[in-house]
């Protein structure tokens, strides 16, 4: 059995050296489809990735009244803490805020606080943050409560900005789980084409083989490695060719210290989509492989 597979690897090999030109053309049209298909379908998940992140971004602010004492501030954070949806809350003093808004001039070269003569009109605030983003109306309904919170004068929330996030990251993830459907099928149209026409070039040794008596898995064995062998390398080289992209991208978005370029999360694992893309190479080289030269053995 070692012995036959040894024997018929060997064949495919000197198959794909024998045939030079013809090798060299599939292996670098399957690298050209892989590299799009790889492309597209890693933008669409990065894509996918930051539309989803952004409504992790948002938090509700709750502002206390003017004149709650500091025991009662502490005692809502603590009730806000045991609301259902809640992960998260955040005191932010009236000092912390002056504060922060003196680093704020500061940085803007600005002289608000200056004109505010010492005085501090900044209220007291709780910044929540949800455990789902669709929970942020239900958490926010519940502290503008009056009744069960007296203590809190406004809720601010944004959630009518967080509704078209949630909306555009499902419509996102439902057009680009179509849209790499779509390549995955034409980068196999392609693979498959490519392919055919490497066994259509060899149709008259596969009639010779067929008339000394070999048999179809004879045939078909090395015929079908020659299709992995361009499915893995063609996805090594297109993975590397996609990595090097992206990682020059995010180089060049990393020079603007903007709001936007800060909220795009971290890059999937360079091994992870190697590995990821390598396996659908080496799928598509298989079955494609396989389906180009069925028609021959028939």
């Amino acid at each position: 059995m070692l012995t036959a597979l040894a024997f018929l690897t060997d064949e495919a090999r000197k198959s794909i050296r024998r045939n030079g030109l013809m090798s060299v053309t599939a292996l670098s049209t399957v690298t050209i489809s892989l590299a799009v298909f790889g492309a597209a379908v890693y933008g669409l998940y990065r894509m996918h990735q930051f539309v989803t992140a952004q409504p992790e971004r948002f938090h509700i602010a709750a502002f206390y009244k003017p004149d709650v004492p500091r025991p009662d501030v502490l005692d809502v954070r603590n009730r806000v803490r045991l609301l259902p949806g809640v992960a998260a809350v955040h005191l932010v003093t009236r000092e912390e805020a002056l504060a922060e808004m003196c680093r704020r001039d500061q940085l803007r070269s600005t002289r608000i606080v200056a004109a505010l003569d010492g005085a501090n009109p900044l209220p007291d605030r709780l910044d929540v943050r949800v455990t789902k983003p669709a929970r942020t109306r239900s958490v926010s309904a519940a502290l503008a409560d009056s009744r069960r919170f007296p203590e809190i004068e406004c809720v601010r929330n944004e959630a009518d900005l967080l509704d078209r996030l949630l909306a555009t990251s499902d419509l996102v993830r439902n057009v680009g789980g179509a849209l790499a459907g779509l390549m995955l099928v034409a980068t196999s149209m392609v693979v498959q084409n490519t392919l055919r026409l490497t066994v259509l070039a060899r149709k008259e040794a596969i009639g010779i083989m067929r008339l000394v008596g070999a048999t179809p898995a004879f045939i078909r064995f090395p015929l079908i490695l020659e299709g992995l062998f361009y499915g893995l390398v063609g996805a090594g080289v297109a993975g590397c060719l996609v990595l090097f992209v992206a990682s020059q991208s995010s180089r060049y978005v990393g020079r603007f210290q903007t709001p936007l370029a800060e909220a795009i999360p971290a890059a999937p694992d360079p091994l992870l989509v190697l590995t990821a893309l390598t396996i659908t190479g080496a799928g598509l080289g298989l079955i494609t492989s396989a389906l180009a030269i069925r028609r021959f053995l028939r």
